[in-house]
């Protein structure tokens, strides 16, 4: 029985980093690009958005590497091809889905974290992600 309640605690743990690192190559995805795209980017308010998506995505990154390492994981780091053909509206409309995958990583995470202060880091999380949604959506919104 001790074996059983082991092997299921290394399955949790192994699953947990599974998302963990899913969760933080996708926040990584994009993050080095921000800059770039926000210089393409005409209107003030739109790129002072964009700006704000890439920070957040940035501590978003460092908040589940550190969580990655404290449960005795490996971050998996990883860049994305800067988006060929820069159309700004088909950019942000992949933005808005990984947004979406992100929300529900971090909700999937929260539940299945033991340690309370990394539970209240992702259900933090998942509250910005669901600002981000709002962010990409009025950014969509204003390149028409």
């Amino acid at each position: 029985m001790i074996t059983l309640t082991k092997q299921n605690k290394v399955s949790s743990q192994t699953q947990l980093l599974d998302l963990l690192n899913q969760t933080l190559e996708l926040e990584y995805s994009l993050i080095i690009f921000y800059p770039r795209i926000a210089n393409i980017i005409k209107d003030q308010e739109t790129k002072k958005l964009a700006l704000s998506l890439g920070a957040a995505s940035v501590g978003h990154a460092d908040t589940v590497a550190k969580a990655i390492t404290k449960l005795g994981g490996n971050p998996h780091w990883s860049f994305a091809p800067f988006p060929t053909g820069v159309n700004l509206r088909k950019i942000f409309q992949e933005q808005l889905e990984k947004e979406k995958l992100a929300l529900k990583l971090h909700q999937q995470i929260t539940g299945l974290v033991t340690d309370y202060t990394l539970r209240d880091n992702f259900a933090r999380l998942s509250k910005e992600e669901e600002s981000h949604i709002r962010t990409v959506e009025n950014i969509l919104n204003r390149l028409g």
